[in-house]
């Protein structure tokens, strides 16, 4: 029986882990923008978590090696995909969830020696040479001239080997005395019987969502959950590659050799089709009720589409779909753009047919076909400027980097502008910019922000490869910690003003029912009914 009872003791991980994912996904709500450990008196912070706070520092330090990494393995598509991978946000989640890893480390009382710091540094093949420690005055000679300490190094390993031994734990089980188990299965052993309610919070929140005046109240005495971290601002230098372009020389048969090149992939295009859809969500975890009263209110305004009410305007009235506001419009797509059951019934429906509704992961689709194009391959005459374009960017490219990076050494040291100035460019403001943040036009690049976030007033970057060029950057001065503005803010705060009323109604009738008459009133008031259970054990 003890065996057994060991046995059981291996599954607590995985209660250990599910309490860390909640931990985690809650923490989000209190994201400005690894860890420092530093409390809130630093405003020089991208992230805060149950107090401590993300450095700056070290979220472009991460954010460069996760770019990096991306580089490394992805090559040219990741340069083609940077802006959607959202580096920044994967940087912030990542360091986060080891924040709170850390501080739930600390919690079990989890700590590391300086005995074992030291053992794991001369393990590290980063400081080994033919397999031995290189010595300490050459592992303290390469903090030299870097931008990390020695300290903050050793500091952050330290956090790392807290982080480790915790992960251990959790992975290899926790080892308990017989006295330990045997405990545990009489407690195991006692049995009780149990009433209890099971509230869904969605049916305890308000009716009729909260009115711009509500949320704006919300929003004003909760601006601490909208925190986003210290920002920057700063002037920068743009080397456009195409003000180079139009002097390079491309001759028709390099574009009709380009042309052959990616003709069987860019200008191969199949059968498409332009359709407009009203999307009614449908969560395919829902009770069977909920789901046929989704599909009831599309059958509906299927029925008024088909009356020849305006098909934009119901989308723009009913769809929750992203699409709404352009009349559900998703424009030009092929197969397998969409999933499996949307493209079949656009791709069987005419032009002008409006479809059933259609069933898939996100709920159920109207769909209006709107366009149709068979399959084609685009001729070189309509492919020939795009090409030529685009080979003397490429052409462009090598001058750009070489000018840029020229002028990035001269503007070392604060002198951006006034080198500038001499040699004739435009200076540009970037504006304020926050963590999360996106930088205006051309120089909306996560790169760009990440080295923006790591400089000091008076920093000037190196040269900056964007999709348009090159980019030299200087910092010109700090942006406080400010909240997020409502509008953007607005969904979120929405959100949890409604969990808050739903979390405020179910604790009102608690207490109620507290006074009079226990957890039958409180059914009652609820409208949900009251469950028992007979010899419940402990676990």
């Amino acid at each position: 029986m003890l065996k057994q009872m060991r046995d059981w003791f291996r599954y607590l991980k995985w209660l250990l882990l599910i309490i860390i994912g909640m931990f985690i996904w809650w923490a989000f709500a209190a994201v400005g923008g690894g860890a420092s450990g530093r409390k809130q008196r630093d405003e020089n912070w991208a992230a805060r978590v149950n107090g401590a706070t993300i450095s700056i520092g070290a979220f472009q330090s991460y954010a460069r090696r996760l770019d990096s990494m991306y580089t490394q393995l992805l090559g040219d598509q990741y340069a083609q995909q940077r802006s959607m991978i959202r580096i920044g946000r994967k940087a912030i989640e990542s360091l986060v969830e080891q924040e709170l890893i850390y501080q739930e480390a600390q919690r079990q009382g989890i700590s590391v020696t300086p005995q074992e710091l030291a053992d794991a540094l001369r393990r590290d093949p980063g400081f080994q040479e033919n397999g031995q420690f290189i010595g300490v005055e050459r592992y303290r000679a390469l903090f030299g001239a870097g931008r990390q300490s020695i300290g903050e190094f050793e500091e952050q390993r330290r956090r790392d080997l807290v982080v480790d031994k915790f992960r251990m734990m959790v992975g290899d089980g926790v080892t308990v005395s017989d006295a330990e188990v045997e405990q545990e299965f009489l407690k195991k052993n006692e049995k009780t019987s149990v009433d209890y309610l099971v509230v869904d919070p969605a049916k305890a929140r308000p009716k009729s969502p909260p009115g711009e005046a509500e949320l704006q109240r919300w929003y004003d005495g909760h601006k601490d959950r909208y925190m986003r971290g210290e920002g920057r601002k700063g002037i920068y230098v743009l080397f456009s590659a195409a003000d180079l372009a139009a002097a390079q020389n491309v001759t028709d048969e390099e574009v009709a050799a380009a042309y052959e090149r990616q003709k069987a992939t860019r200008y191969s295009n199949g059968e498409q089709r332009r359709a407009s859809h009203i999307l009614f969500k449908a969560d395919n975890a829902a009770p069977p009720d909920a789901v046929a009263k989704v599909e009831k209110k599309a059958r509906d305004i299927l029925k008024r589409a088909r009356a020849g009410e305006d098909f934009a305007a119901l989308a723009r009235k009913y769809s929750e779909d992203s699409s709404a506001a352009s009349g559900g419009d998703l424009g030009l797509f092929g197969r397998g753009q969409m999933v499996k059951e949307f493209e079949d019934a656009a791709f069987s429906l005419p032009v002008g047919g409006v479809s059933d509704p259609v069933r898939t992961v996100y709920g159920f689709h109207i769909i209006k076909v709107t366009d149709s194009r068979p399959a084609r391959i685009v001729p070189l005459e309509e492919a020939r400027d795009t090409l030529r374009q685009e080979l003397r960017l490429e052409l462009a490219r090598p001058e750009i980097l070489k000018r840029s990076t020229a002028f990035a050494r001269a503007a070392a040291g604060g002198k951006l502008e006034a080198v500038a100035n001499s040699q004739g460019l435009s200076v540009q403001q970037t504006g304020d910019m926050r963590p999360g943040d996106a930088l205006p036009g051309a120089i909306a690049s996560q790169p760009v922000v990440e080295r923006m976030l790591g400089l000091a007033p008076g920093g000037v970057s190196d040269a900056i490869p964007i999709p348009s060029g090159q980019v030299v950057v200087q910092v010109t001065g700090t942006v406080p910690p400010a909240p997020r503005p409502f509008q953007e803010a607005r969904a979120q705060v929405q959100k949890d003003l409604e969990e808050d009323s739903a979390r405020q109604a179910v604790s009102g009738a608690l207490r109620s029912a507290r006074g009079s008459g226990g957890l039958r009133i409180l059914a009652r008031a609820l409208k949900v009914d009251l469950k028992s259970q007979a010899e419940v054990a402990r676990g």
